[in-house]
């Protein structure tokens, strides 16, 4: 009979102290599992508020391009009050968002608290350029009280389109050409490669060792300089510029066409500008 008892007090034992093992675990991997998954749902957040606003600043954008060349020629029938501005913009893209993000968005001030540092609107001949930066709440205080994202539009507003010009003869005495505000030379064909350069990312550490399609060695860009020299630049296949800035005007072509007799002292492009 006491060995009956001993033994029911050693199941006991045992019993107990794989209870508490279990207590422990629980412990500890429940809160992980919690943390988990409030991550998961910030995760979803900020894809879904990131989406939102790329979208508000794409319908802006679309919307002031679109009234570009009436912007720039004075035209008022039609066109909404102060489309041309910062500040249209920024009221736009608060009205497209609504509501429902100062409430459901976790942005750190809701809509009021979207900073559009370095935005503009038809600059440099019509760029509409439109940054948003914004806080996000993190689910849990662990330190990081805000995460900070950003999204921009970029955009060129229509300028207008003259049929009868653009289609003149090139036996004219006056033909038409194409030309960038910053180019150096003139061209006979509207879709010549250095009108509409193909741009890629690379590393800034590789650029030294690559070479253009025209065997030519990348330099800094005169425009947007050569960064900090770490992290990613951009570079054309023609041309022999490496850029800080995708948003540079050395590689976003401002095309103009004007007539031959005003391209000033612009010379030929190499590749298109024979006649």
């Amino acid at each position: 009979m006491g060995y009956v008892i001993m033994n029911r007090s050693n199941n006991r034992r045992v019993s107990s102290g794989a209870a508490g093992s279990m207590t422990v675990e629980a412990a500890l991997v429940v809160p992980f599992f919690i943390l988990c998954v409030l991550n998961l749902l910030f995760g979803i957040q900020v894809v879904e508020t990131s989406s939102r606003i790329t979208a508000a600043l794409h319908e802006t954008g679309n919307a002031i391009c679109s009234y570009g060349y009436a912007i720039e020629h004075g035209a008022g029938e039609g066109v909404p009050a102060g489309i041309g501005s910062t500040v249209y913009a920024i009221s736009s893209v608060a009205g497209h968002l609504g509501d429902t993000m100062d409430r459901r968005g976790g942005i750190t001030g809701g809509r009021a608290g979207l900073s559009y540092l370095g935005s503009s609107v038809m600059s440099e001949g019509g760029i509409v350029r439109l940054s948003v930066t914004y806080g996000l709440k993190f689910p849990v205080k662990m330190g990081i009280r805000t995460y900070r994202l950003g999204t921009s539009y970029y955009g060129h507003a229509w300028v207008g389109y003259d049929g009868a010009v653009c289609s003149s003869s090139d036996t004219e005495e006056d033909p038409i050409v194409y030309v960038t505000r910053t180019g150096t030379v003139y061209h006979r064909d509207v879709s010549c490669r250095y009108l509409n350069p193909s741009t890629r990312s690379v590393s800034a550490g590789s650029v030294s060792n690559l070479r253009s399609k025209d065997g030519e060695i990348y330099h800094a860009c005169e425009l947007c300089g050569a960064g900090a020299g770490i992290g990613s630049v951009y570079i054309t296949d023609y041309g022999n510029r490496f850029h800080s800035d995708l948003y540079c005007s050395g590689i976003r072509r401002d095309i103009q066409a004007i007539h031959l007799s005003e391209a000033g002292g612009r010379g030929a492009c190499s590749v298109c500008g024979g006649w």
